[in-house]
């Protein structure tokens, strides 16, 4: 009868432990990024391969804590497709508020990251969405958290530019294209686009910075280069110019 007892207790003991770690791994933070494999069944009776990526965050998209995202992208034969789904903390339980897919570059790994592009206190994110100049050039699609809409939107033109950064001196968002020289862009969010107001350009040894108004150029200044970099020659000012990358 006693080791009947025991053995119950122990049981029950188990139970408990378990029903805890669970509660514990269903209410941990997460921010991470995994890639599998599966194989799929084609109608012609061929195998082929599907290759997943997921990214999940609750620790800094949006508001930290407030909101949780779950990106998949799935890479099939040379399809590449990519959806989201945010969710809002309300009364300790997940609230699905938004879904969104879109189509991408195959090849192309995901690479999400997170940062606060528009300075009003709200993280939003980029997805990885194509490359040029070997590498050089990381090209990405960014998703602004628009908090009245309570939703991410796309900014339809984030791809046509490089490098996207933001850039806390001027309060606006940076562009840097690499080629035999460098371009560094200036770019304010107006709805879903990126509208650029100025540029400097690098080449040939020399720096000129433009001011653009309703889509004409109007040249600030030109003057040889004096700084030391051989390398991407990015500028965090167009006036006056200023040499300097965003953190």
């Amino acid at each position: 009868m006693k080791i009947t007892s025991i053995l119950t207790g122990i049981l029950i003991l188990l139970i408990s432990c378990n029903s805890k770690t669970t509660e514990k791994e269903n209410s941990k933070i997460i921010s991470k990024e995994t890639i599998k494999e599966k194989e799929l069944v084609k109608d012609a009776g061929q195998k082929t391969d599907a290759v997943i990526e997921i990214f999940e965050d609750s620790t800094k998209i949006a508001q930290k804590g407030s909101y949780k995202i779950k990106i998949i992208q799935e890479t099939i034969d040379t399809t590449t497709n990519v959806k989201f789904e945010l969710f809002e903390k309300l009364k300790n339980n997940w609230k699905k508020v938004q879904s969104y897919a879109l189509h991408k570059d195959a090849s192309i790994p995901l690479l999400t990251e997170i940062e606060d592009f528009n300075n009003d206190g709200y993280n939003d994110f980029t997805i990885h969405y194509s490359t040029a100049a070997r590498g050089a050039n990381d090209i990405r699609k960014l998703f602004i958290f628009a908090k009245k809409e309570n939703k991410f939107i796309e900014i339809k033109n984030s791809d046509y530019y490089s490098n996207l950064s933001f850039n806390k001196k001027l309060n606006c968002i940076n562009s840097l294209e690499v080629y035999r020289g460098t371009t560094t862009g200036f770019f304010r969010i107006k709805k879903d686009s990126l509208v650029e107001f100025a540029r400097v350009d690098f080449i040939d040894d020399t720096v000129h910075s433009y001011l653009i108004k309703n889509g004409k150029e109007i040249k600030l200044e030109s003057k040889l280069y004096d700084g030391d970099n051989d390398e991407m020659i990015s500028f965090i000012n167009y006036k006056p110019i200023e040499e300097g990358y965003n953190k």
